[in-house]
């Protein structure tokens, strides 16, 4: 089974390195950059080569209700480790669905809907405050051929997905922990009891403890952040012990608005 899905996740990448090198332009004095969203000035951004990403930030002047703790770098190089990642997470769903356990194969289906849904964005985890990235160079990246940066507007909730009757879009509260989205939410019988992941806005992820002998100590959610309600691990071991870590991963790719981010 190792190689099969091996096998499937590098077929599911050629026609992205063909593409890509199709596409392969030569060497030029500028780059383009494409900033989009809750911005004053959207658009296509050029800058000489090896200019960092702060220029084309500044340059198109986010607003007054962008929300750059969700904003968004996509890069191209990033996309074929993305492509590679959801064709095996949607084989390990497929094995999921044919298992004997009827709740877990039921789960699997649904899981896998909302995965296909969902686009490889070549999203990396880079912080995007103008000012800030101008005074940290450390966090300001030299701009590459194809990046684009997207500015969120700021949110007002929180999503709960994953192993639950259905998935949540809740009012975010700044004094609530992360074990109140969750019981908020009804969990379905292949839930895990003992773990959450936490999505924030800027795609990092945390695990926090739910069950009473390893309960985390206060977690919050940042607006727009999603809460992953993982699949038990007991159930889908055998399978991919990996699954739920990986999936966690790929929903931190996506941006915001919620309405990007499938059940």
């Amino acid at each position: 089974m190792t190689m099969l899905r091996y096998c499937l996740i590098l077929c599911s990448t050629l026609p992205f390195f063909v593409a890509h090198e199709a596409a392969a332009q030569p060497v030029t004095d500028t780059v383009e950059v494409t900033v989009e969203g809750a911005v004053n000035a959207p658009g296509i951004k050029p800058l000489a080569t090896g200019a960092r990403l702060a220029e084309a930030a500044i340059a198109a002047a986010p607003s007054d209700d962008a929300y750059v703790l969700g904003a968004a770098l996509m890069r191209a190089s990033a996309r074929a480790e993305q492509i590679r990642l959801k064709a095996g997470l949607l084989f390990d769903l497929t094995m999921m669905q044919r298992d004997a356990d009827q709740q877990l194969s039921l789960r699997a289906a649904a899981l896998a809907g909302s995965l296909t849904d969902l686009p490889v964005t070549g999203r990396v985890r880079q912080a995007l405050d103008p000012r800030l990235m101008q005074i940290r160079p450390s966090e300001n990246p030299v701009a590459a051929a194809g990046d684009s940066l997207w500015y969120p507007s700021r949110p007002s909730s929180v999503r709960v997905v994953g192993a639950v009757m259905q998935s949540c879009e809740l009012p975010h509260d700044a004094t609530a922990d992360v074990t109140r989205y969750v019981r908020d939410c009804t969990s379905d019988d292949t839930a895990d009891k003992n773990v959450v992941y936490i999505i924030q806005p800027d795609g990092q992820i945390q695990i926090a403890g739910i069950a009473l002998w390893n309960r985390s100590d206060l977690m919050a959610v940042a607006p727009g952040g999603t809460v992953y309600v993982p699949v038990a691990e007991r159930a889908i071991s055998r399978i991919s012990p990996e699954f739920n870590a990986q999936f966690a991963e790929f929903l931190a790719t996506q941006l915001l608005p919620h309405a990007r981010v499938a059940p």
